[in-house]
């Protein structure tokens, strides 16, 4: 679902239709939990016009409405995020995101609700599909309501349950199926999944917008059940961990991210690779299966006044399970990009990069950093 995500406040595909918070919008960095890019403040309201360039939706404009306010004397900022956007394939979506800061901070109650209707090019599952690059056109328009409630435990570290729900109805844009896509993917169908799962987060940064030191950790898991009211019993895992270190004029930036889904996962709720930023060049979900790894480095450096650069590169794999990632092809990525500081007082950037991955090169504008 994590194109759902990506679909409504970025419209930047992430992972097909993960409807989940914390992985809202990755792909053009809006993360409605934190601060974002101020287009125009009134008081204590942000408006936000974004644009979007990326491989799997193409190009077009999001719009973010982000009103701040306290809750509690001793808590810092709560928020709710407005968004809508569209994009050059068709694809559009709405959603509502809140982030609420209780009791100094000692309880977080965050959650999303949104529709998209997306629109681009299925390739079928495993990493076989991927690069052979047979694709077909398809629509998927998927609601999803996506609550969450985390309690502080020690320094920096919070641990709670979630629940995702999501209605997706896929079906075949135009044309007829290939016969290795027949195989995955009827010409229509439409999937319930309900779920509840377990979440950790260890945030030591020293900034959420741009961080310059620190540490950021994350577990989330869902439990799809009939019991739940979900069309299938099966079970996801996400854990991404981030390192940033100040190296002589700039930061240098490390990530690592493993994601593994049981059988009966639905295509939607796969891992996929070029989602949430994991990794650059790659059209979200050309590449998708069971298990996924990625790494990536990136060392970020300033030009002079607001702007800066970057260079990046990174390497993952897609494979029915990670015992057989030695078997399947290696997936790199390389890029560069420029960053123009749009906001001082939040240390917001305006971000434009190019990646060359396995099969094809691709551009995406997006605000914050990938990772």
């Amino acid at each position: 679902m994590k194109l759902l995500a990506a679909g409504v406040l970025a419209l930047a595909a992430t992972r097909a239709l993960a409807g989940d918070q914390a992985l809202l919008s990755k792909d053009i960095g809006v993360d409605p939990s934190k601060e974002i890019a101020e287009a125009r403040i009134f008081e204590d309201v942000v408006v936000a016009p974004i644009p979007i360039s990326n491989p799997t939706v193409g190009s077009g404009l999001a719009v973010v409405v982000m009103p701040f306010y306290h809750l509690g004397a001793d808590s810092p900022l709560s928020n709710t995020a407005v968004a809508a956007g569209v994009t050059s394939s068709g694809t559009w979506g709405v959603g509502v995101a809140q982030s609420t800061r209780l009791r100094g901070d000692k309880l977080r109650l965050d959650g999303f609700l949104g529709y998209v209707d997306l629109r681009y090019r299925f390739y079928g599952t495993g990493a076989s599909a991927g690069t052979n690059g047979t694709s077909v056109p398809i629509m998927q328009k998927a609601l999803a309501f996506a609550p969450e409630l985390l309690l502080h435990v020690a320094q920096r570290m919070f641990v709670g349950l979630r629940y995702r729900g999501v209605r997706v109805e896929t079906a075949l844009e135009s044309g007829s199926l290939p016969p290795a896509i027949a195989e995955v993917l009827p010409n229509s169908i439409t999937i319930v999944s309900s779920g509840f799962g377990p979440k950790a987060t260890l945030d030591t940064r020293d900034n959420d917008m741009t961080p310059s030191s620190g540490a950021l950790v994350e577990l989330r898991t869902n439990f799809a059940d009939k019991s739940f009211g979900s069309d299938f019993d099966y079970q996801t895992y996400d854990l991404g961990a981030n390192y940033y270190r100040r190296t002589g004029p700039g930061v240098l930036a490390l990530r690592g991210y493993a994601c593994q889904a049981s059988g009966s996962t639905p295509l939607f709720d796969l891992c996929l690779f070029g989602s949430g930023g994991d990794l650059r060049g790659y059209e979200a979900g050309r590449y998708r299966d069971r298990s996924m790894i990625a790494a990536q480095a990136e060392y970020r450096f300033p030009l002079g006044g607001r702007f800066g650069a970057v260079v990046f590169g990174g390497w993952g794999k897609v494979a029915p399970s990670f015992s057989d990632m030695g078997e399947e092809p290696d997936l790199p990525s390389i890029g560069a990009g420029v960053r123009w500081l749009a906001s001082e007082k939040a240390r917001v950037n305006l971000s434009i990069d190019v990646a060359r991955g396995r099969d094809a090169t691709s551009f995406y504008v997006y605000v914050k950093e990938s990772f």
